[in-house]
């Protein structure tokens, strides 16, 4: 794969920072050993804060090719779905149920022909599949939004008919929508073939830059002939002409991702025919190579961060750090070259003035990207000295040597990605909540399942993999007395449940 640097764009974003953390903090009954080598106070600190969803939607996304062929990828990558995990951030599992409504046909209206049901489908984690009923009988279904289900009205009497939508989503919760009562009408011997549909350019899996215009051709074929054609983008209508063909022009817009092109055609005796086509804004699709079994990326030491809420800080300085180091082929690590200070990120980017009050990835990662940080020993970081000292204007200048090009978001249900990534040498820094299975880890356990007990939102770093444990390797901040020397494994789908979101950064 080509490196990060050749494709990751940088998205400049508002952060709004929501406090998603109570910054709590706890004794252990471990010794944790510091960066200076000095034994720390045995504080197992937390400080992530959740990152606005509008922000994330926006961010550079990689994702492979086996992930987008899943039927509930699009669900997946919903702008609201991003940055939520499913598990939803507790032992007790997605519980909320999907709001689902019909948009088309409206209720009380007259049907004939196949007729295409538009249905608005959302989740607080995703819609995985969305089914249509007419009176009770499952007649159709759709996978990916816009969810459109093609039904064939003459497949039912002249009449009153009643339609209700349902939608399921990962964790099985089903969500109905209210009944439209539809008035069935065709004529003995009318017309009831449907047009065709085609979407004659972009071809389906085209990639585009945001907020683009793309020129997108439409064409309709029927038995008697097409009346109308229109074209929607992820639900939302585009445009519509009184013609058989037509070249509307779509804005692309911010939000990364997939997004779904859909046209439809119509005759005069309003029968419909659509077809679909599935295109990515912003977004990296890989084709990973033969991956290997394991994959375990050379770190620098563990640190311990002590009584401040600076996980995201040194977390994501685990990133930078291997990045420096694998870009410029050091032999070792060294705190003059490529090991940088979370004293100079964390005092800067700090949500509010208290030192427990937690950092954001996203924040942080655009302060990388603007102004860069210093090594650590130009500015070392203590947790004794308060989060108030401010860099000098040399601390500042080196910083500027080592700014990030860009960073993107890799999706956490993507294991084929996220291996990948690692065995191209990109650590991948994530937030998640922590329980008392993992804030009580030990040599050798492997974290597959959460506690009753949870702790605070956390963010670690994942560096490694070994599919005989079926689990991604991860280094902590808490100091090597925690966990595996620093360390600890997560279970491959239990990782997809937890993890909230998930960063490459690109030199």
């Amino acid at each position: 794969m080509k490196s990060l640097k050749t494709f990751a764009t940088v998205v400049l974003l508002v952060v709004v920072a929501s406090v998603w953390t109570a910054c709590k903090k706890e004794v252990s009954q471990q010794a944790a050993v510091d960066q200076s080598g000095q034994q720390g106070q045995n504080a197992k600190e937390f400080g992530a804060v959740k990152d606005d969803i509008d922000a994330i939607s926006k961010v550079h996304l990689i994702v492979s090719s086996q992930f987008l062929a899943q039927d509930n990828a699009s669900a997946l990558l919903q702008a609201g779905s991003r940055g939520k995990p499913t598990r939803g951030g507790g032992g007790t599992g997605d519980v909320t149920a999907p709001t689902i409504s019909i948009t088309s046909p409206g209720n009380g209206s007259t049907v004939g022909g196949t007729i295409g049901v538009q249905v608005n489908a959302t989740d607080n984690v995703g819609v995985n599949v969305v089914y249509l009923y007419v009176d009770n009988a499952q007649v159709g279904s759709s996978v990916s939004p816009p969810f459109t289900i093609s039904w064939n009205s003459a497949s039912v009497g002249n009449g009153t008919h009643t339609l209700v939508a349902k939608a399921k989503d990962a964790a099985g919760n089903m969500g109905a929508s209210s009944s439209a009562s539809v008035n069935v009408s065709n004529s003995a011997g009318g017309d009831l073939v449907s047009p065709t549909a085609s979407i004659t350019s972009p071809s389906n899996g085209s990639a585009f830059d945001p907020n683009i215009n793309v020129s997108v051709g439409v064409s309709g074929n029927d038995n008697i002939g097409v009346t109308s054609v229109k074209l929607y983008a992820d639900g939302s209508l585009v445009g519509t002409s009184n013609s058989a063909s037509a070249t509307f022009s779509w804005n692309t817009g911010s939000i990364s991702g997939p997004h779904t092109l859909t046209a439809y055609a119509f005759d005069a005796a309003n029968n419909q025919g659509s077809a679909s086509i599935s295109i990515t804004v912003n977004t990296t699709v890989i084709n990973p190579p033969s991956l290997p079994s394991s994959v375990s990326l050379t770190m620098p030491p563990v640190q311990y961060q002590g009584a401040e809420s600076g996980c995201v800080p040194v977390a994501l300085l685990y990133s930078r750090d291997a990045e420096q180091y694998y870009k410029t082929g050091a032999s070792s690590y060294s705190t003059a070259t490529n090991i940088f200070s979370p004293e100079f990120l964390y005092n800067q980017t700090k949500v509010a003035a208290s030192c427990s009050s937690g950092a954001s990835l996203i924040n942080e990662l655009n302060f990388l990207t603007s102004t860069g940080v210093c090594t650590w020993n130009s500015m070392p970081y203590s947790d004794q000295n308060g989060c108030t000292l401010l860099p000098t204007a040399q601390q500042t200048s080196e910083a500027a040597n080592y700014k990030i090009k860009s960073y993107s978001m890799v999706v956490a249900q993507d294991p084929t990605a996220i291996k990948t990534m690692l065995y191209n040498k990109h650590p991948l820094t994530f937030t998640f909540t922590a329980d008392a299975n993992f804030y009580n880890a030990g040599p050798g356990y492997i974290w597959s399942s959460y506690s009753s007990t949870l702790y605070g939102p956390h963010a670690i770093t994942l560096v490694g993999y070994d599919d005989s444990k079926h689990a991604y390797r991860a280094i902590n901040q808490w100091g090597t007395g925690w966990g595996d020397g620093g360390y600890i494994w997560i279970d491959y789908a239990f990782f997809a449940t937890i993890a909230y979101d998930l960063y490459a950064q690109s030199l």
